[in-house]
């Protein structure tokens, strides 16, 4: 049965949480335990999408207004002006089936139609999830010290990677560190 992919809607919460546990277990991610929870999952402001094979809910992506300072440099629009790539994720036991693909199929379509690029942040121990995004096209542009949970917390290397709107320039060169 094809994976299909739709807009997110209450129902699926619980069955997303449960999703995002599995996930968490098998990649860490989210990094924090405690953020396997609705809240976590519901957090951006924009659309989400989930994927279903065989009728299981399996994944979902969900989009975030605006992008970090240097991601929407790089892209040549303000911070405002583009969206990020939150809270994507796909149970391990559906890896391979397409339902990524799909998912940001999803995301890249409705980015394109609005007219805004796309940024994303991943942790760089989710190897996997960068060379998905490189595949695509996405361009990378670095590692650094990410300090997700404030200053004196701890940080976390994590890799940005950005989308343009297809027709737009190409990304502004930036300082590339740590790939």
């Amino acid at each position: 049965m094809p994976v299909v992919v739709r807009p997110r809607v209450p129902s699926d919460i619980d069955a997303l949480v449960a999703v995002l546990a599995l996930v968490h277990e098998h990649d860490r991610y989210p990094i924090v335990a405690a953020h396997v929870e609705p809240g976590w999952i519901l957090e951006p402001d924009g659309p989400a999408w989930v994927a279903e094979l065989d009728g299981a809910v399996v994944g979902q992506a969900a989009l975030q207004s605006g992008a970090d300072p240097e991601s929407a440099s790089a892209l040549g629009v303000g911070p405002a002006d583009a969206l990020t790539l939150a809270r994507f994720f796909v149970t391990p036991a559906a890896r391979g089936t397409g339902a990524a693909r799909s998912l940001l199929d999803a995301v890249e379509s409705y980015a394109q139609g609005a007219g805004r690029p796309l940024a994303l942040e991943v942790i760089a121990h989710n190897e996997a999830a960068r060379t998905l995004y490189a595949r695509r096209g996405w361009t990378a542009l670095g590692s650094y010290p990410a300090r997700w949970f404030g200053a004196d917390g701890p940080a976390f290397e994590a890799h940005r990677f950005i989308l343009p709107t297809a027709g737009a320039p190409r990304p502004r060169d930036v300082e590339r560190s740590g790939t």
